[in-house]
């Protein structure tokens, strides 16, 4: 909010030097209102933070007794059991005001038949604190759950056992998904009942890890998340079937707005899907995003403007200030901004086409707007994308051309005609028919997914580029004629930023039970079976494939690119870089003796105070202080605590 307003103040200065009938008091007026806000923005994000604050468990505990009220459960992929939101927590010899707000539970046990959200159960369970980022700079998976007021994690190790049930009268919708989800299920089979579950209840945990990897590659991920695109599809149907109805019955149609009628009710219908299926950040900025549009038609206002855009942008960080670390968040309104503006700039020549077409030239229109509006989407996506996820989908624009017939006009239509049919005990042929087009959907993704270099990946990039082409992005977006072309060096600036960044060239974990050393587009790791999951997200930061991890050599010396050597022996291993000489194992005896050799020693268990103290010793307790370390082609150490500070989820 702060940027636009400044944004704004230069604009205005800019026109006084053209216009003198710009008053300087209104130019001063925008800067001291961009610097409240500022201000305003500050205090909303502590008070937020304090709002939903929730103790963190700080280390991994032993088997704990936990009585609590089971909020939510849904499956996890096939043979992975369910996961639970436990809430109201009683553990047992724990303090209360030491208790988390909410745990997340992993079950593979059994839980008592007739156990459901809303009742009282008790378990045994193993708890885990959320983990911090796998290395500086990458996601923090503590700050996430923070704000969702989950303080740790666990698995349980016993049955989950009924204490009492839930009193009230009226099912709640945990209990009513549940009942929606074994309908659907009763129905489908295959992995297309985990994406129909995911679209119509929000529980998405189900779905198959290799249908998520072939949405990724082929750019048809956000299909499956609940976001503006889906909310949009469900109000747009019943939006132009009310307003057709209506217009049935010439006493409504003469002397009532149908228009705002339909917008009303298209807005309820919206407002009751989104509250259905998992109320989440996301879903409820898609709900915002559309329904500030439907309430802008029954204001007699365009739906499609830049200014709603805004609007939508600075409610949704009023209610959540948070998500603006959100990928959906910056994705979804980049997008959104983009395809406005694009279309803001094409309409009269669109219209103009249009009229004078017949139906073959309004076909090919038709088929242009599709294309240019996937990709106007995928490129102004695409930063936020590199950034976050250090891969683009190449064939984006033709999956999702292929695709979006297939939701605008089977999937999302079957699916409302699911709920409306489901308590008649009619649904089985609209869940077939959503199932197939689900199937044909996935069809389309590993068709897409085939295609060669369909996802390239590569190294993650700093947050000052992705701040860079947001700005350049703003420019294009909101400034006219040939002020546009001051986005140009903005972009220039970025990827050169890119080009001369310094990368991480050795890795070592927050526990330092695994080590690893990057040499041009191979990794090698100490161990290739430990830390699968810092693993796998390590190899996707630093842009190395899966097939491209070696081992390093159990005894002997490998020679790598850039001047880069591991030797290894019995007790220990070496690394030597052009700036850097590193020890690393667990005999204190060996790595003693390398405390003249060596600039830094690495241990996964807890060293004297004194063991080398010329030197950087980064054992457990360095670890636990500073988190996983990373040292770039420079020499340069970085840590992950030295970005979290001293946040409340990262203490």
């Amino acid at each position: 909010m702060s940027l636009i307003g400044l944004s704004h103040f230069f604009w205005k200065t800019y026109k006084k030097s053209q216009d003198d009938r710009v008053e300087l008091k209104y130019l001063l007026f925008l800067l001291s209102s961009a610097l409240l806000l500022t201000g305003a923005c500050f205090t909303l994000a502590q008070s937020k933070s304090e709002w939903v604050g929730t103790p963190m468990i700080q280390k991994e505990t032993k088997v704990v007794k936990i009585t609590a009220t089971l909020e939510h459960v849904e499956d996890k992929e096939e043979g992975k059991g369910k996961q639970l939101l436990l809430t109201d927590l009683d553990i047992e010899r724990w303090e209360k005001e030491k208790t988390p707000k909410t745990l997340r539970i992993t079950a593979r046990t059994k839980i008592e038949e007739g156990v459901e959200p809303g009742d009282r159960v008790s378990l045994l369970a193993k708890l885990n604190p959320p983990s911090p980022p796998i290395m500086p700079r990458s996601f923090d998976y503590a700050r996430h759950f923070y704000f969702e007021s989950i303080g740790g994690l666990g698995f349980a190790v016993s049955s989950i056992d009924l204490v009492e049930k839930n009193k009230t009268y009226l099912p709640s919708l945990d209990s009513v998904r549940s009942i929606v989800s074994r309908k659907i299920k009763s129905h489908i089979e295959g992995q297309t009942q985990g994406i129909v579950v995911a679209l119509m209840t929000g529980e998405r945990a189900a779905i198959d890890n290799d249908d998520w990897q072939a949405l990724r590659a082929s750019g048809l991920a956000h299909i499956i998340s609940i976001s503006g695109l889906h909310v949009a599809m469900v109000a747009a149907p019943i939006f132009f079937i009310v307003r057709l109805i209506l217009s049935c019955f010439p006493t409504i149609a003469l002397n009532w707005n149908i228009k705002k009628i339909a917008a009303l009710v298209a807005l309820i219908i919206c407002t009751a899907y989104v509250g259905f299926v998992v109320p989440s950040v996301p879903t409820t900025r898609a709900l915002l995003m559309t329904g500030v549009g439907l309430i802008a038609i029954m204001l007699d206002r365009s739906p499609f403007s830049l200014r709603l855009v805004g609007i939508s942008a600075i409610i949704i960080l009023i209610i959540a200030p948070e998500s603006v670390w959100s990928a959906s968040f910056q994705m979804s309104f980049a997008a959104v901004a983009a395809l406005i503006a694009i279309a803001d700039w094409m309409r009269p020549t669109w219209l103009r086409l249009y009229r004078e077409a017949g139906w073959i030239k309004k076909s090919i229109l038709y088929l242009s707007g599709a294309v240019l509006t996937s990709f106007v989407a995928s490129l102004a996506t695409a930063p936020f994308v590199w950034y976050h996820f250090q891969q683009l989908a190449i064939y984006s624009v033709v999956g999702n051309m292929l695709a979006m017939p297939l939701s605008g006009i089977i999937i999302m239509p079957m699916l409302i005609l699911s709920y409306f049919l489901m308590p008649l005990g009619l649904e089985s042929i609209p869940l077939q028919l959503m199932s197939w087009g689900v199937e044909q959907l996935l069809n389309v993704a590993r068709l897409v997914q085939s295609f060669p270099a369909s996802l390239i990946m590569g190294e993650a990039v700093s947050p000052i580029f992705l701040y860079t082409m947001t700005v350049a992005g703003l420019v294009i977006i909101l400034f006219k004629a040939h002020m546009k072309w001051i986005a140009v060096p903005l972009v220039v600036i970025a990827f050169f930023m890119v080009l001369t960044a310094s990368h991480p060239q050795i890795l070592i974990s927050n526990n330092a039970e695994l080590l690893l050393v990057k040499s041009g587009n191979e990794a090698y790791l100490s161990n290739t079976r430990k830390e699968r999951f810092v693993r796998d997200q390590w190899l996707q930061h630093i842009g190395v494939e899966k097939e491209n991890i070696l081992s390093f050599p159990m005894e002997g010396t490998l020679n790598l690119k850039g001047q880069i050597k591991v030797s290894c022996d019995k007790t220990l291993c070496r690394i030597e870089t052009p700036t850097q000489k590193i020890s690393y194992g667990r005999n204190l005896v060996a790595l003693n003796d390398d405390c003249q050799w060596a600039d830094i020693l690495v241990a996964p268990k807890w060293m004297d105070r004194n063991f080398c103290r010329e030197k950087t010793v980064m054992d457990l307790g360095y670890l636990r202080r500073n988190g996983a370390v990373s040292i770039d082609d420079g020499g340069n150490i970085d840590t992950t605590q030295a970005h979290r500070q001293k946040r409340p989820w990262g203490r």
